[in-house]
């Protein structure tokens, strides 16, 4: 299909709550099973798939723009999203509105002198991948012949990702474009090779996504020659909460957050008052675990003696406005306004961009916790001694002297309760400055607010 992109009737699927892919209209069917997908499997297509989470995530609605590629052409789609709640289960439909397709230009290719500098890799393989995640170019420490039978074919029909739950966290980091770091993959067929994964995306000259080019190093002979399930059930007993704990606790979260809204909106008919209010509180409790359970999944992260995190190129401002859009309902609720710098402006600097952005909803998040009804949170910009700073300025109680190095401990609180939090953000938001090579600090009075600066180091534009 190709022309102006208007459909005339909107493309439509339905997703689970675990991202499984129960229906589909045949255009969208067409695109997942190209993307390495299988009918009834998870949605293979890392764009929607990561649309997906985020909106199950945000217990929320979404309409967006999102990209995709199909065969020898990118795909410009607008997707909505919409959460289904029944009896048995959560679900989300998708109705993809518009669907335009266009050629990949020559940024798809590998030229020579990429195949010469996959020459050069010694004891390691190399495989490059489009946008789909499809094999174009490999260069593997295998037997004569079998790498170009791999050509075409998706990366995950040529390797088994371990242990299995990491699927999804490889499909996240594509959809985000984000750097793939130490993700072990097993051969299928016969030699049942493992190999550790390192992938970096590929932008095009025109900003454009084209894929991703991987190294491949054969694993620790040691752990090679041990039978794959038990290398699986290493790695998930290394990761007992991310792994295991964390996904199951967030499923039945989901469902009890998304019925309890449906409540209290009244969208089934005319309800008590009081049983309303009784659903928000609901609600309310059941988000106030779920990020619970997201927090201790990044403390369980970030204290692995392995943990890193991938420097991007990211622009502060822009950051900050997206992080008081995720907040604004929240804000809000409070009367509160959140007075950001222009649009405008720009801070470069170096970070990574889903870290960064986390710790900047997490210090508006607290702002408008203690800051009270119909009072302003200010967010400010500067830069110096290469450095690139943001700041996030209450008009709470403020914090003590004694206090203010209390509060980046784990799961200190200074003696409040009942107030929402669990004690672990601003641990976990200073751990990751500082794995981000910066710093996160506060500076405040007693009765005078609080102002939160992250520093990171900055990014001179050319």
């Amino acid at each position: 299909m190709t022309g102006s992109g208007k459909l005339a009737e909107p493309v439509r699927g339905q997703v689970d709550f675990d991202g499984m892919l129960l229906s589909a209209d045949p255009l969208l069917m067409r695109l997942h099973l190209r993307s390495g997908g299988a009918e009834g499997g998870a949605l293979a297509v890392p764009e929607l798939a990561e649309l997906c989470r985020i909106s199950r995530r945000l217990g929320m609605n979404l309409s967006r723009a999102a990209q995709a590629s199909d065969d020898d052409c990118r795909i410009d789609m607008w997707v909505e999203t919409r959460l289904v709640s029944s009896e048995k289960d959560q679900q989300l439909s998708l109705a993809i509105i518009d669907w335009k397709e266009r050629p990949h230009d020559d940024t798809g290719k590998i030229d020579s002198a990429r195949e010469r500098d996959f020459d050069r890799l010694e004891g390691r393989g190399a495989i490059r991948t489009d946008a789909a995640l499809r094999i174009i170019a490999q260069q593997m420490p295998v037997e004569a012949g079998q790498a170009s039978d791999a050509i075409g074919q998706s990366l995950l029909d040529i390797y088994d990702v371990i242990p299995p739950s990491a699927h999804a966290r490889l499909l996240e980091s594509v959809a985000e474009r984000q750097p793939i770091r130490n993700q072990r993959v097993r051969e299928k067929g016969g030699s049942q090779r493992l190999f550790v994964l390192q992938g970096q995306p590929l932008i095009d000259k025109g900003g454009i996504f084209a894929g991703y080019r991987f190294t491949a190093t054969p694993d620790d002979p040691e752990t090679s020659g041990k039978d794959a399930k038990a290398v699986a059930g290493k790695l998930i007993s290394d990761s007992l909460f991310g792994s295991q704990l964390g996904p199951a606790l967030r499923q039945p979260l989901g469902k009890i957050i998304a019925n309890a809204e449906t409540i209290s909106s009244k969208l089934e008919g005319p309800l008590r008052g009081d049983y309303a209010s009784y659903a928000k509180d609901i609600a309310s409790a059941g988000r106030h675990l779920l990020d619970l359970v997201n927090d201790l999944s990044d403390l369980e992260a970030i204290e692995r003696p392995e943990f890193t995190v991938a420097p991007d190129d990211i622009d502060l401002v822009d950051l900050a406005h997206r992080a008081a859009g995720l907040l604004a309902v929240k804000a809000s609720d409070h009367q509160i306004r959140i007075d950001l710098p222009k649009e405008s402006d720009k801070l470069p600097a170096r970070g990574e961009f889903r870290r960064s952005l986390q710790i900047l909803v997490n210090l508006i998040g607290n702002a408008i916790r203690y800051s009270p009804d119909g009072s302003v949170i200010k967010v400010r910009v500067s830069a110096g001694e290469e450095l690139a700073r943001i700041s996030v300025t209450d008009q709470g109680d403020g914090i003590a002297a004694e206090d203010q190095g209390r509060i980046f401990e784990k799961f200190e609180r200074l003696g409040r309760s009942g107030d929402g939090g669990s004690g672990l953000g601003l641990f976990i938001s200073r751990r990751l400055a500082h794995a981000m090579g910066g710093s996160l600090t506060v500076a405040s009075a007693a009765g005078k607010g609080s102002t939160f600066t992250l520093a990171l180091p900055d990014r001179k534009e050319p």
